[in-house]
C-alpha cells in the first residue's frame, strides 16, 4: 500500500494525542455510571449556600446597569478576583446570586447590589468531582450563558478537537487492519462485536 506508512503514523499519533482524554473521560464515565460517589446533590442548595456561611466580604464597584444579567456577573466576579465558569445567574432589585465552578472548587457569591458588598462562600471538591466537571462541562444546560470562562471555552474546543482525531484514529485503525492480513480474522471477530452491542442498545432503545 503506498501510504501504508503515512497512515499508520496518523493513527499512532492521533491516539497517542488522545489518549489523555479518553482516559479522563472513561474514568469519570465509569464513576458516573456505577454511584461510585453520590451525585445526588441539591444544586439549589450549593446556589445559596452562602446564605447560611459567608468565608469572606469583598467590596466592588456596581457595573453600568445596562449590561446583560450575564456580563454583570462576570464584572462583578472580576471585581472581586474570582475566577470560574458563572453555573447561573439569580437577580432581584436588590442582590444578584452567582455559583461560579471550576475543577476543585464551587463558590457562591451573593453579590448586594444596594452596598456593593459580595459575601462570599467557597468548598473544595475532590478528585472524583474535578473528573465529574471535566466530563459535563460545559455541557448543554443554560445554553445562553454556558462556556463564559475562558477555560472553559478552551476546553470545549480541546474535547470537539479529541472527537474528531478519534474519528480519524478509528478510520485510519480500520484501514491498517484491513491491509494487516494476518489480523483479518480477529479483527472481524472484533468489529463484529462491536457492531453487534451498538446494534443492542440502538435496538433496545427504539423498542
Amino acid at each position: 500500500m503506498k501510504y501504508f506508512k503515512l497512515i499508520k503514523d496518523i493513527h499512532l499519533h492521533t491516539g497517542l494525542f488522545i489518549s489523555p482524554f479518553i482516559i479522563v473521560f472513561s474514568i469519570s464515565a465509569l464513576i458516573l455510571n456505577h454511584n461510585f460517589i453520590d451525585w445526588q446533590e441539591d444544586w439549589q442548595e450549593w446556589y445559596f449556600s452562602v446564605d447560611d456561611k459567608v468565608d469572606k466580604t469583598v467590596r466592588f464597584n456596581l457595573p453600568a446597569p445596562d449590561k446583560k444579567e450575564i456580563d454583570f456577573a462576570k464584572d462583578i466576579i472580576k471585581q472581586i478576583n474570582i475566577s470560574g465558569e458563572i453555573a447561573n445567574v439569580f437577580r432581584d432589585s436588590i442582590r444578584m446570586y452567582i455559583p461560579v465552578t471550576k475543577p476543585g472548587y464551587r463558590i457562591s457569591i451573593k453579590a448586594d447590589l444596594i452596598s456593593g458588598t459580595a459575601y462570599i462562600h467557597s468548598k473544595q471538591t475532590n478528585l472524583w468531582k474535578k473528573l465529574n466537571w471535566l466530563h459535563k462541562m460545559p455541557g448543554p444546560h443554560n445554553a445562553n450563558i454556558r462556556g463564559n470562562w475562558i477555560f472553559t471555552k478552551s476546553w470545549n474546543y480541546l474535547v470537539d478537537f479529541s472527537v474528531i482525531l478519534l474519528f480519524l484514529s478509528s478510520i485510519t485503525g480500520i484501514i491498517l487492519w484491513y491491509y494487516l492480513k494476518n489480523e483479518r480474522n480477529i479483527g472481524l471477530i472484533a468489529l463484529f462485536i462491536g457492531f453487534l452491542s451498538v446494534a443492542s442498545l440502538v435496538i433496545g432503545l427504539t423498542i
